[in-house]
């Protein structure tokens, strides 16, 4: 901070020894302020004097008559009325003369009377109205406002016509009316008592009325319960119809199944009848078959077993005989007793055999007998399959016959079923739609009851007034009637004042209007925006005399931020004397204040932070920020509601309004002027505060990373050798601490990296040129285009067009900036390894300083005087335009 006050009082101390420099210094602070003073004066009132603003007048109205106004001639009327009207300069002359006046612009416009003007305004009274209508041109190429003076003349005309028709209709009726008094009189005595007496009658009919209405809302109150009741039924009239409907549809369905199942029926009946009668004949004919066949092999061996049997019990007897007698040969007294013994038990063992097989014998023969009664029931059998057979078919015939002549009839009753089901269901439906309607019809009816109560109340209410205010009537017109006998009343329209009574009528009412926060002056309105200006206007200038730059030399420990502050403190002082200037001198003019101290000092506050704004887009940005600057101040004349309220403004400035710095500014001047409110006029200044505050950010701390992108603006427009650049100072070393570290390890390595970028960006720098520069100039002539067709989107279109220009802008610029940071980069690797370590320990040491070589004043002049060719940018840059180097690129 000691070192920035320093820094300024030096500066000073060098302009305050050079009163040279004074004279331009004087000049600077006053120029500014003169476009305030003189547009404040010549602003101050131009509405007081619209006097001079000529409208040519011509009347060709030959005037009208009828029965209620008698003679009138509006027309002329209208002209002693102008003829004594200073708010604009009429010129009073003929059809002719006015459209030359208008067309060659001696006049700004012209109103013509008609001829049949006064005849259009008594049309109203004979039943053909016709529209009375003025002749009104006007010249809008002369002057912008002019029309709109003229326009409110032409209003002003047109109400002075309306009064005078109306003055007139007025003083005709107050004229008959004081002329008629005395007839009056009779007529009210001769009607007085009729009236009162059918006042009466109509009061006592009125009243009997209101007794029926009694009775009428008592019926309805009554009703209401039955339609409650209704609606009630109704509802379970409905559920009952969905229930049958529910059940019909199940009837329907299932008179469809049973449809299926006959049907179905009646096939497989059939088929089945086809099917049993062959199988019953042919398993008849194969039971009789087999029966024949069993009955044939089982005769055959029952002949076989009788033929076996015989011949059994032949042999049988005969091992009876052969028994017998090895029995007796057993017997012998000769055989030894063994043998004898061996003997005699085979004879019991022969014995025992013999037996049994007499016993097989037997059961061959009761075998037999069973399998010939079976024979003789095999035989019955298939006589009684023939017999079954037989009835089988007769029966099969006559279940066929029975389907096919059953079936049908039962399809056309479930059929007949279906339909009755389907017509009984639409019939529910149509009954079920009534009985919705009927309940929508009696809620309607509730309703419309209810709202007939609420009537009927109301007015028997009203009836009642109406009663009291017949009777009142009555009374009134017994008392007009005794009125009217002493005259009291008549003799005062006997004596009406017409004029009195016509003029009141042809303006009833008058607006009082009271100013909140009154401004009476034009001039003193407007000098919120002209001291803006002025005040943005003088920073512009003090960044045009004065470098944003300042000189560091011999000054090594000098940092960015002091450097900065130090020059906006010379600045600022300039700044401070222009707002007290410009703002006492309109004090002295004469503008409104309410506070003259918060007038001035708002000023100066105000020019502190419009400084503030400029100085950081001319540090930031260099040339650029002082186009940004101006282009702010044609932007902000329109956005910043200075001339006309934002609301009347397209949606582009309503869109940008709350982001300029003006919006602030006038608002809180107008504060200062006008009269306080709430916290406006604190919201105003800490908004300013804000925005200058971000520019004094934007320039201490976005200038480091943006210098050589100035420099390198400045080195293009110093190769046409016409433009003074100022010499911009960069802060640390001149390369990036990351390319200093990078040439310091590997120097090889670096080199190659460089001319891979050196080749990609030679390859594609040309064509995204004329890419960047082609697609910018379409977009703006598409959007001129656009604006052509949509006239009431010109200012978004506008806008849009700024926003592509500044984006193509802005890649060529970048697109230059590579290049040239590449060549920059190059020169890297031509430094000794000794300098590269210098550039680190500087880089290391003092990251935030100046860094300060002469040589590279000395070439930056050298460039400046001489310019490079354009062939240039198309080859790899050498060690030329050291200029172009200087800076952080961190």
């Amino acid at each position: 901070m000691i070192t920035s006050w320093k820094l300024f009082l030096q500066d000073f101390v060098r302009l305050w020894r050079t009163p040279q420099v004074w004279v331009i210094l004087i000049g600077l602070m006053i120029t500014p302020a003169l476009y305030s003073w003189v547009n404040v004066s010549g602003f101050w009132d131009p509405y007081g004097n619209t006097e001079h603003l000529k409208v040519a007048v011509v009347n060709e109205d030959k005037g009208a008559s009828s029965d209620l106004t008698g003679d009138i001639d509006v027309g002329g009327q209208m002209m002693e009325k102008l003829h004594n009207n200073d708010k604009l300069g009429w010129q009073f002359m003929d059809r002719g003369e006015a459209e030359h006046a208008v067309k060659s612009g001696d006049v700004f416009a012209s109103i013509i009377v008609p001829e049949d003007f006064s005849s259009d305004f008594v049309s109203l009274f004979e039943g053909t109205y016709s529209q009375p209508t003025l002749e009104y041109q006007v010249n809008e190429k002369i002057n912008a406002i002019a029309p709109k003076v003229t326009d409110s003349g032409s209003s002003t005309l047109e109400t002075t016509i309306s009064a005078t028709f109306n003055e007139n209709v007025a003083k005709s009726v107050a004229t008959e009316l004081r002329n008629s008094g005395g007839d009056l009189s009779d007529k009210i005595n001769s009607t007085a008592g009729n009236t009162a007496n059918s006042f009466s009658e109509t009061a006592d009919t009125v009243a009997n009325s209101r007794n029926s209405l009694a009775d009428v809302n008592a019926t309805i109150e009554g009703a209401r319960p039955t339609i409650a009741q209704a609606r009630k039924s109704l509802g379970s009239v409905q559920t009952t119809i969905d229930d049958a409907q529910q059940a019909l549809n199940q009837v329907t369905a299932l008179t469809d199944q049973v449809q299926k199942e006959v049907t179905s029926f009646a096939d497989d009946a059939t088929a089945a009848y086809i099917q049993g009668t062959t199988a019953l004949a042919d398993g008849t004919a194969n039971a009789n078959a087999n029966i024949g066949s069993v009955t044939g092999k089982l005769n055959g061996a029952l002949n076989r077993v009788d033929a076996a049997t015989d011949g059994a019990q032949g042999i049988l007897g005969q091992a009876d005989k052969a028994i017998d007698q090895l029995a007796g040969v057993a017997a012998l007294p000769a055989l030894p007793p063994e043998v004898s013994q061996q003997i005699n038990q085979s004879v019991s063992e022969l014995r025992d055999r013999n037996n049994q097989n007499r016993a097989v014998l037997g059961e061959l023969d009761s075998l037999n007998s069973d399998t010939n009664a079976t024979l003789d029931s095999l035989n019955k059998t298939s006589e009684l399959l023939n017999s079954m057979a037989s009835q089988a078919r007769d029966d099969s015939h006559g279940l066929r016959d029975d389907v096919a002549n059953g079936l049908p009839k039962l399809n056309s009753a479930l059929s007949n079923v279906s339909a009755t089901a389907g017509r009984l269901s639409a019939s529910l439906n149509s009954q079920k739609a009534l009985v919705g309607q009927t309940d929508g019809l009696l809620g309607g009816v509730d309703e419309q009851l209810t709202h007939a109560q609420e009537v009927v109340k109301r007015f028997s209410v009203d009836l009642d007034r109406v009663e009291e205010g017949l009777r009142s009537a009555r009374t009134d017109v017994i008392a007009l009637s005794n009125t009217a006998t002493n005259n009291t009343v008549l003799k005062s329209v006997n004596g009406l004042d017409t004029d009195h009574v016509s003029s009141f009528l042809s303006s009833p009412a008058e607006m009082e209007s009271h100013a909140v926060f009154p401004v009476t002056h034009y001039g003193s309105g407007m000098s919120s925006l002209f001291i803006n200006l002025t005040l943005w206007i003088g920073a512009f200038m003090l960044l045009i005399i004065f470098r944003a730059e300042v000189d560091p030399q011999g000054r090594r420990d000098l940092t960015i931020n002091k450097a900065y502050f130090a020059r906006f403190l010379l600045l600022g002082f300039f700044a401070i004397a222009q707002a007290l200037i410009v703002s006492i001198g309109n004090l002295v003019i004469g503008v409104e204040h309410v506070s003259a101290t918060a007038y001035v000092l708002t000023s100066v506050f105000i020019s502190l932070c419009y400084l503030s704004i400029t100085y950081g887009l001319v540090s930031t940005f260099g040339h650029v920020g002082r186009g940004i600057a101006v282009v702010l101040a044609f932007i902000q004349i329109p956005g910043a509601s200075g001339l006309y309220p934002i609301e009347m403004t397209p949606d582009f400035f309503r869109a940008v309004h709350p982001f300029l710095p003006f919006t602030y500014g006038i608002d809180a001047m107008r504060e200062t002027v006008g009269g306080f409110y709430g916290t406006h006029y604190i919201r105003d200044i800490a908004a300013l505060t804000g925005m200058a505050a971000i520019a004094y950010l934007m320039g201490t701390f976005l200038r480091r990373g943006l210098s050589n992108v100035t420099m390198l603006v400045n080195d293009e427009l110093a190769k046409g050798g016409l433009v003074i650049n100022e010499q911009v100072h960069l802060i640390g070393s001149r390369y990036r601490f990351t390319d200093l570290l990078y040439a310091s390890a590997d120097r090889e390595g670096y080199q190659k990296s460089l001319d891979t970028k050196w080749m990609t960006a030679r390859k594609n720098y040309s064509q995204l040129m004329k890419l960047t520069i082609a697609i910018g100039l379409a977009l703006v002539l598409a959007l001129v285009i656009c604006s052509r067709f949509m006239q009431d989107q010109k200012a978004i279109f506008f806008g849009i067009a700024c926003l592509v220009a500044l984006i193509a802008v802005a890649t060529i610029c970048s697109l230059e900036y590579v290049k040239q940071s590449i060549a920059h980069d190059n020169r890297l690797a031509d430094l000794s390894d000794e300098e590269i370590q210098q550039h680190l320990q500087h880089q290391r040491r003092n990251p935030n300083q100046y860094r300060l070589e002469d040589v590279q004043s000395d070439k930056h002049a050298e460039i400046s005087s001489t310019p490079q060719s354009q062939g240039d940018t198309t080859d790899k840059p050498a060690d030329g335009g050291e200029e172009s180097g200087k800076g952080d690129k961190s």
